[in-house]
């Protein structure tokens, strides 16, 4: 039997997606999909464990789920509003660095090269692959993506909210 203490919450069920079965889900900006094997879900008092078939994405703050067993529009509704938790042992969460950070901590910082040049501000955390990537709004309106490795990061100021990053030559022309 599953136990509170295990858990860890990472998300919610929003409303079902389509008429076979599929569901919104609401997942935390720190959960890493890849690591998703099950939802368990709160019901009637029982943590009950939901296997995941696919997960892809569908807007930055939700995915789309399809959950063996779950076939139906109705079937779907019945989890909708319900809190998501994984086994803390799964490790489906990021873990904070060691000034207990995490990436997605940083969204709304700006990034500025060594060279003192502003580049951007951080809107957002791309980790579907296997290096995460700060997505960074550009001055002129476009975005790009900056690798999140600690060799390229300088300085993290979060009183000043911003980072200095020493960038390879050509990347933001990517």
């Amino acid at each position: 039997m599953i136990e509170e203490k295990e858990l860890v919450e990472i998300g919610k069920f929003g409303k079902p997606h389509g008429i076979h079965g599929e569901i919104n889900v609401y997942l935390d900006d720190d959960v890493i999909t890849d690591r998703i094997e099950k939802f368990i879900v709160n019901i009637d008092g029982i943590y009950v464990p939901f296997f995941i078939e696919s997960i892809r994405p569908k807007r930055i703050d939700s995915v789309i789920v399809a959950i063996d067993g779950i076939n139906n529009e109705q079937q779907a509704a019945a989890l909708t509003n319900h809190e998501i938790y994984a086994l803390v042992s799964d490790e489906v969460k990021e873990m904070p660095d060691e000034d207990g950070m995490y990436a997605s901590d940083l969204i709304g910082f700006t990034i500025v090269h060594a060279n003192g040049q502003p580049v951007g501000v951080i809107t957002g955390i791309e980790d579907s692959t296997e290096n995460a990537l700060f997505i960074v709004g550009l001055p002129g309106g476009e975005s790009t993506y900056i690798p999140i490795a600690d060799d390229l990061i300088d300085e993290i100021d979060t009183d000043r909210k911003y980072i200095v990053m020493t960038l390879p030559e050509g990347l933001l022309d990517l």
